[in-house]
Parts: structure tokens; sequence; C-alpha cells
């Protein structure tokens, strides 16, 4: 029976004192010593989750292979360490939330700094640190501390343990650092494919991270991989021999290594349904540079509209505006893409492409024609626009058109996030290299395969890019609300 266990539900009490055996206080006793000195049995005693067995939450071989790697730096046997486990396997729990107060414990003098990629996951790590103190695990072990904070992101316990939570891009001010804790620096893939993104996470790390460093002061990388060219490449880069690795793949042989969790046929339908890029680099810690293969003619399968007919009231249709709207005379290429989401087969069919170099007028009489004519093949449908400087002006000039036209459809203005090339990256490519897109044979479908085989070093890339935004809009996670309000409201809309 766990600590947890015990303290929380096989306790009698009587006056407000806790009656067990004799044997039950000595293992008890036995365990908060070991708490106390050991950075494992302190995760266990602190975090009932790692005892929770009827969810399968246990403490595992590699959960002790992480603390061990900590309590070397504790001891400054080590200094440098890098800490890569797939995700929701504990890693940030121990190393950023519980490890510090254990540092602590040890060395109230030091201190420690955790940088994440966001401010609410920085005030999370933060938060739930401070929570442990409050526990009565926690209190089982040592006098009652008491915590004060200063501003959201700064905590002392004990009037002297400092720990200090900070998003890359902060700012990082005075006394130097004794530990400093980097713990997923990117929010996921998209921000990991920018190479303005991790350039600015290289300079933020090199300018100003590291300016807080002394010649004694440790440093513990927390990572999910995404891209071969992330922070920590980089550094390792200039530093390989100095770092200690502690690299913990998903799968151990024929078997994962958390089962009780994530068992193994759990992980295979998990890596089935993945991009094999992506499953590589989460799980098993080797980001694959693809570059070259972005696109492949063997991707593409198509289909007969003619066939699809049948089913097309199931569908979800999507069409994706990417104007090209400048103060320029000549215009670019605006695209309008349209594709159709199969929910029981999960299948993308791109129905239309549409390429027009026109005015702005002319854009807006394509925008309707499009919107009528697959609005009439079923009431669930909507219509994205990018909007970008004066792409907002057409936006608002087609929501007047509407009014004027007594045409009424769903439209979703869409603000481009990150690079545009990342972006086509990290929607499309997954979808093509698993099949799961489907052209429909006809409608410019030859204009779309140009540019991605093309890709990216095609002079155009607006067909790609409008069906990149179409694919994302259907896989946001308000998709699927915002069609039932649309088939419930079909004649009201604006």
């Amino acid at each position: 029976m766990s600590i947890f266990e015990r303290n929380q539900c096989k306790t009698l009490f009587n006056n407000g004192i806790v009656m067990i055996t004799k044997e039950e206080a000595q293992k008890e006793l036995a365990f908060r010593e070991l708490a106390r000195r050991k950075l494992d049995f302190f995760v266990q005693q602190v975090d009932p989750f790692y005892w929770h067995e009827g969810k399968g939450y246990v403490f595992k071989p590699f959960h002790k292979i992480i603390t061990n790697a900590l309590e070397d730096v504790i001891a400054w046997r080590k200094k440098k360490i890098m800490i890569s486990v797939p995700p929701q396997h504990g890693k940030s729990t121990i190393s950023t939330q519980r490890f510090p107060l254990f540092a602590h414990l040890k060395d109230p003098t030091q201190y420690i700094v955790s940088a994440s990629y966001s401010w609410d996951l920085a005030k999370t790590h933060l938060s739930k640190a401070r929570q442990i103190v409050e526990w009565p695990q926690f209190k089982a072990l040592w006098m009652p501390l008491n915590f004060t904070t200063n501003g959201a992101f700064e905590y002392t316990l004990a009037e002297w343990w400092w720990y200090y939570a900070v998003w890359v891009g902060g700012s990082l001010t005075g006394r130097p650092i004794d530990i400093g804790i980097i713990d997923d620096v990117h929010k996921d893939r998209l921000e990991y494919e920018s190479d303005t993104i991790r350039n600015n996470t290289w300079d933020w790390y090199t300018s100003v991270f590291l300016s807080r460093l002394h010649k004694d002061s440790a440093q513990i990388g927390v990572m999910t991989r995404w891209w071969e060219d992330d922070l920590f490449w980089r550094i390792l880069e200039l530093e390989w021999d100095e770092w200690e690795i502690i690299n913990i793949p998903v799968l151990d042989w024929t078997n994962t290594i958390f089962p009780e969790r994530f068992p193994y046929d759990f992980i295979q339908k998990k890596r089935a349904v993945m991009w094999e890029r992506d499953f590589q680099a989460l799980y098993m810690w080797d980001p694959i540079n693809e570059w070259w293969w972005d696109f492949k003619k063997e991707y593409f399968r198509y289909e007969e509209m003619g066939n699809i007919e049948q089913i097309i009231k199931r569908m979800k249709i999507v069409s994706f505006l990417d104007p090209a709207i400048s103060q320029k005379q000549e215009w670019d290429f605006s695209a309008i893409v349209t594709v159709w989401h199969d929910l029981q087969s999960n299948l993308r069919y791109v129905l239309e492409v549409k390429q027009l170099k026109a005015s702005p007028n002319e854009i807006i009489d394509e925008v309707f024609d499009t919107a009528r004519y697959w609005k009439n093949k079923w009431q669930s449908y909507k219509m994205g626009i990018e909007v970008v400087q004066y792409q907002k002006m057409l936006a608002l000039a087609i929501r007047d058109e509407m009014r004027k036209r007594d045409f009424h459809f769903t439209m979703e203005e869409v603000t481009p996030r990150g690079e545009k090339e990342a972006r086509i990256r990290s929607i499309l490519q997954p979808l093509y290299s698993n099949s799961s897109i489907i052209h429909i044979r006809g409608k410019n479908i030859n204009e779309l395969e140009v540019e991605l085989l093309k890709f990216p070093n095609w002079k155009h890339d607006d067909i790609i890019d409008a069906l990149s935004s179409a694919c994302s809009i259907m896989q946001s996670s308000n998709l699927s609300s915002t069609y039932r309000t649309t088939v419930r409201n079909a004649n009201n809309l604006i």
C-alpha cells in the first residue's frame, strides 16, 4: 500500500491523532527518512500520481533514471544534463515541479530558474511547486514552511529559497543562477519548423540565459524534440562532450517504458495515425530531416467527382480564400481551394481549385460563385479568408456584399500563424504522407500538384497555402460545434 493510500485511506482518527500499527509506523518513518535523502523517494512521498496504481500511475525504472541524474546535479557531480522522455511520462512533473523543492531542501541558498515557452506554462510549473509545500505529504517530512510571492513568477521559501519561472524571451535580472532548467522551449512543431522562432530562441539562450550563469552553475534541459535543428541540438554541436544525455524512447523492444499507462498496442495505434516523422521525434528522440522530400508524386491519390456524389450529404465543406491584395496596380495570384472532410473515413477530398489574377471586385464575385455552388450542395458550408493588412478590407467588403446580394454564408477570418513554409509543411506533409488527402480529377488539380512537387522552390505557393489553411480550419477543435450551428441557423447566417 502506498504512502498516499496509508495517509489518506487506511487511517483511524481519535482526537486528531492518526492510529496505525507499530509496524506501519516504522515503515512510514523509514520511508520518510529515505524521502529526505533521495529524490526518487521524495517524489513518491509528495506526489500521489506515482502511486495511483488503479490508473497505472506507478513509479517506473525510467523515473529513477531521471531522479538519479538530477541527484548528480544536486551533488555537483554533473553540471549539464539533457532529459528526453516521451510526452505525458512525468519528466516535467519531476524535473521542473518536484526537483527544485528537493534541491532547496538540500541547499536552501540556491537560486533556481526554470524557462518554458509561455507565460502560462511557466506559471503552472511555479504554482505546482508552491502547492506541494501545503500538501500533508510534504509537511510530514519537514516542519511547515511559509512562502512569499514576489510577483507572479517568483517565490521565496523560509525567507531564502528562491525559485523563479520565466518564459523564453523574458528577461532575467538579479542574482546569478545556480541551477537553470529549460523545459520545452517551443509549443509545437509549427514553432520548431520556423527558422525565425528557432533563431530567436537561440539568441535568447546565448544572450539572456547564459549571461546569468556563473562558473559553477548547472543546466538541465527537459525536452520534447520536434526538429533536428532545435535549441538542444545547437547546444550539443558546441558542447557535446560537456553534457550528459538521458534519452528514453517510448518503446523498449516489445513493450513500452510505461505499459500501465501507455500499453504497447496503444502506442502502435498512435503511431499508425501519426506522421512517422512526428512519432520518431516525439517518442523516439530521433527527428528526421526530410526537407528534400516534402511532397512526392506517389503521395497523390485520385477519385472521380461522380463517385462521391452519393455520399456528399455527410461531408463538411470548407473553402478558403488566399487573396493577393496590395497597393500595387498589378495583382499576384489569388487562390480559392474547396475541401471536403469525410467524417467517417477521415479523408480530405480536394474538390475544387481556383487560381486567379483579379481585382478585388472580381475576387468577390468568385467568392460568391464558389459559395453558392457548394452551399447548394450542402448547408454545412464555411468560407475561410486570410486577413492581413489590406485583406481585412476585402473581408469587410464580402460581408457587406452578403447583405446587398441577400446571400449569407459562414465566413471565418484567419490570421496566419508562423512562417508560410513551416505552416504548409506542418499541416500538409502528414496528410499527404499518410494518404489522407484525395484529389478530385479536374478542377485545376494540375496547378495544385505543380506547387506541391516544386515546393518550396517554386515562385507560387498560393494554392497550397490556401489548402493548408482549409485543412487547418477542419482540424480546429471548434469545427463540429461550428457546423452544428451552421445547419441549425442556415437561413440567418452572416
